[in-house]
């Protein structure tokens, strides 16, 4: 067996992966040493998921019908990395063809399953990909599947944690570091569930009052589940400072004892 094979065998049977590819692609990401390989491996689980949505969209056969329809919405010019993709313009007709406004919370669901990097902006690879892979290769066909299946998977606890979480990154503006509140307040209004309304009405005013500036990933992700945390307990008289919430929680439940 050459050492490469040795290598490999270890990789496999330590991670309990089955894939040779995977195992040369981490062998290689760390210079054919094995132990950080499979360190790799372990502290990095979206580069092995990554991995294997590589591999499994490279099987996925592009429809030539999904390519018309980019191609009816895309830029005249390229990206930086000089690949098509759709800009804002595009972006606004091709949701309003869809029947579709942008504020809608569905779009939301549709930029996530589509990849989109920032607001209005669709890449090319994704958009071909994803679409085709569910077979939706018209307006209408994606419409479609939007209302059946995106718009129905929101009322998943889990699928809408998944939509919410992607949500900061694509409404994080180039070369900022944390969300501007105002725009925060803005998406929050539009995702959190009505039940969570009164909760997440007093929040706000408690940032406004604040003149807080911005929002970082981690409070953006804690809100939804504080706010669950909050409405069963409208007091918040079993707060636990102790617990993992961030700083701005504290100085919530501080203001709201005060009030």
């Amino acid at each position: 067996m050459s050492v490469k094979s040795a290598k490999v065998k270890k990789f496999l049977e330590i991670t309990g992966t089955e894939s040779e590819d995977m195992a040369s692609f981490f062998l290689g990401r760390n210079q054919q040493n094995v132990t950080y390989a499979i360190n790799d491996f372990f502290t990095r689980p979206e580069l092995a998921e990554g991995f294997k949505k590589v591999k499994e969209n490279a099987k996925i056969k592009v429809d030539s019908k999904v390519k018309s329809v980019f191609n009816k919405y895309k830029e005249d010019s390229l990206d930086v990395l000089g690949k098509p993709y759709i800009g804002i313009d595009g972006t606004v007709r091709y949701i309003a063809d869809l029947g579709y406004e942008p504020e809608d919370l569905v779009i939301l669901a549709l930029a996530e399953f589509l990849e989109s990097p920032s607001v209005g902006i669709f890449k090319e690879d994704p958009f071909l990909i994803n679409w085709s892979r569910v077979g939706a290769n018209s307006i209408e066909k994606m419409h479609d599947y939007i209302e059946n299946e995106l718009a129905v998977k929101l009322a998943e606890e889990s699928y809408f944690k998944k939509v919410y979480q992607f949500t900061y990154k694509f409404i994080l503006e180039k070369n900022q570091r944390n969300v501007p509140t105002e725009s925060a307040i803005e998406y929050w209004n539009l995702m959190i569930p009505e039940e969570y309304k009164k909760e997440l009405d007093t929040f706000i005013k408690f940032l406004e009052i604040k003149d807080h500036k911005g929002i970082t990933k981690d409070q953006w992700n804690m809100l939804y589940p504080f706010l669950k945390t909050y409405h069963e307990d409208p007091k918040l008289s079993n707060y636990d400072e102790m617990q993992s919430w961030p700083v701005l929680m504290d100085e919530f439940h501080e203001w709201l004892t005060d009030s």
